[in-house]
C-alpha cells in the first residue's frame, strides 16, 4: 500500500507541475504578443513622426521660400498645429515604451 501512495503523490505532483509550467508557458505567450502588438504600435507611430515632422520641415521652407520672416514661420498656425500633433504622439510613443518596460520587469 505504501509503493501506492507513494506513486499516487508522485502522479499528483507531476501533473501540478505539468499545469504550473503550462500557465506560464501560456502567461509568457500572452506577454510576448502584448510586446509584437505594442512594437507594431509604436512603429506605426515611428512613420506617422517622420511624415509630419517632413511635413513641418516642407510648411517651414515654404514659407521661408515665399518671404516671411522666421518668427512668422514659427507662429504659423499650420507649423504650430503640425507641432501639438508632432507632440501628442511622442507622448503616445512613451507611453507605449513604459508598457513594454512594465511588461518585460513582469518576466
Amino acid at each position: 500500500m505504501g509503493l501506492l501512495q507513494r506513486l499516487k503523490h508522485d502522479l499528483k505532483a507531476g501533473f501540478a507541475t505539468l499545469r504550473h509550467g503550462t500557465a506560464q508557458a501560456a502567461i509568457r505567450a500572452l506577454q510576448e504578443t502584448e510586446l509584437l502588438r505594442i512594437r507594431l504600435e509604436v512603429r506605426k507611430l515611428d512613420e506617422k513622426l517622420e511624415e509630419l515632422y517632413r511635413d513641418v520641415g516642407e510648411r517651414a521652407v515654404s514659407l521661408g521660400e515665399g518671404g516671411e520672416t522666421a518668427e512668422r514661420v514659427l507662429y504659423d498656425a499650420e507649423v504650430s498645429r503640425l507641432v501639438k500633433e508632432i507632440q501628442e504622439l511622442k507622448d503616445a510613443r512613451d507611453k507605449l515604451e513604459s508598457e513594454v518596460t512594465e511588461i518585460r520587469s513582469d518576466v
